[in-house]
């Protein structure tokens, strides 16, 4: 009898611990569930995050005049756009949002571009139980607007030419600018050039320099003289253009800047660089100075560093003629770096820029006779007063 009772006791003790254990996993699947499920919308977020970063980096990084805040704009939005449509099945978009904006007034000023997005991640696991998981993201980036300086020191002009230097943000095409874009800096047709000169630009604008050169035109009361035509066939009065961010920069000789031509009779130099060398410079910090090295003059660099042009001189110091194929190597990717830098691109250093408007012959191997200047940046901690930084940066 008591066998029986003892036997009946365990099958009901059984089952019991049975129904028990089964109760007890509920909460054990659902946690473990929810975990899955946070995880996976954990990795979604960090997703969107980097989406919403770069969309802002690459729309402040293009917002660099209140005429471009339009094409900025679009320009993240399709950022997040582009990143959205590749997460995950099943994730939706609930909203995105791309907003321009300024901080600063005046001069003291940084374009800043925010964006947001949000998205609606749906439950792998628990899906009975509960809806899709929201996740969101926000990013704000800003580029400060900074002052960009050259100085022409004490650079005098001997050309016979009219030399003219504008600078110009390099067209999103890297091509020609447009006329209304050049801002000039300096002329030597003048009685007083200007020794310095400022401006302010965003900090991720690409700066171009364009010489307008006229042959044989500067007023002779200042220097000039009529010599005939060049050695590359330009005639007197007749005008070429060098642009600092085309390579080389006698490219488009004959194109002003809108597109025009320019009707010259010359006929440039277009596969080895003639017009330009861009020095770093060394900074002394005891004296507060900046220094470059010497204008390599007599030489022509090439793209490939062979075939370029050397001149031969006499033991005077004369140049007698010119040596093809006996060049140092030096190509024109070493030599024209930072030709069309923005300022975030400088990195705080000093270049100097070394010109020449090729006359042809000897005259088309004398950098920094026809213009030399240094340039640099300063300024910018993204709130638009202080000096922190000049580049485009995420605040939050």
């Amino acid at each position: 009898m008591l066998s029986r009772w003892i036997r009946h006791f365990n099958r009901n003790a059984d089952g019991s611990v049975a129904i028990l254990f089964g109760l007890l996993m509920i909460p054990l699947v659902v946690a473990a569930g929810v975990g899955v499920d946070y995880g996976r919308a954990a990795e979604i977020r960090a997703s969107l995050q980097s989406a919403v970063d770069a969309a802002a980096l690459a729309g402040a990084s293009a917002y660099t005049s209140p005429s471009a805040e339009a094409s900025a704009t679009t320009l993240a939005q399709n950022y997040v756009t582009n990143t959205t449509s590749t997460m995950p099945s099943g994730v939706s978009v609930v909203s995105t949002s791309v907003t321009p904006g300024t901080t600063g007034s005046g001069n003291n000023v940084a374009y800043t571009m925010s964006v947001s997005a949000t998205l609606s991640v749906p439950s792998m696991f628990l899906a009975v139980v509960r809806g899709p998981i929201t996740v969101s993201a926000t990013a704000t980036a800003r580029n400060p607007v900074v002052t960009a300086s050259f100085n022409m020191s004490g650079f005098v002009s001997y050309a016979c030419d009219i030399n003219e230097i504008y600078w110009y943000i390099v067209p999103a095409d890297g091509g020609v600018p447009d006329a209304s874009a050049l801002n000039l800096l300096w002329s030597n047709n003048t009685q007083s050039p200007t020794t310095t000169g400022s401006f302010n630009v965003a900090a991720s604008a690409k700066i171009g320099f364009a010489i307008e050169n006229i042959t044989g035109a500067r007023d002779p009361s200042l220097g000039g003289c009529n010599y005939g035509n060049n050695g590359y066939g330009s005639h007197p009065g007749d005008t070429q253009w060098l642009y600092s961010s085309l390579q080389p920069p006698s490219l488009d000789w004959s194109t002003a800047p809108g597109g025009a031509s320019t009707g010259t009779n010359g006929t440039y130099e277009t596969t080895q660089d003639c017009a330009l060398v861009v020095e770093q410079g060394t900074y002394n910090s005891r004296r507060g100075t900046w220094s470059y090295p010497s204008v390599p003059q007599g030489q022509c660099y090439t793209v490939s560093g062979s075939s370029e042009n050397t001149n031969t001189y006499d033991s005077y110091g004369n140049m007698t003629g010119v040596c093809a194929n006996c060049g140092s190597g030096a190509t024109m990717t070493t030599e024209m770096t930072n030709a069309a830098p923005s300022c975030s691109d400088l990195g705080g250093n000093s270049y100097q820029y070394e010109w020449n408007d090729m006359g042809g012959t000897f005259d088309s191997y004398n950098y920094g006779n026809d213009m030399q200047y240094a340039f640099s940046c300063s300024g910018g901690s993204g709130s638009g007063n202080g000096t922190s930084t000049s580049s485009v940066t995420l605040t939050n």
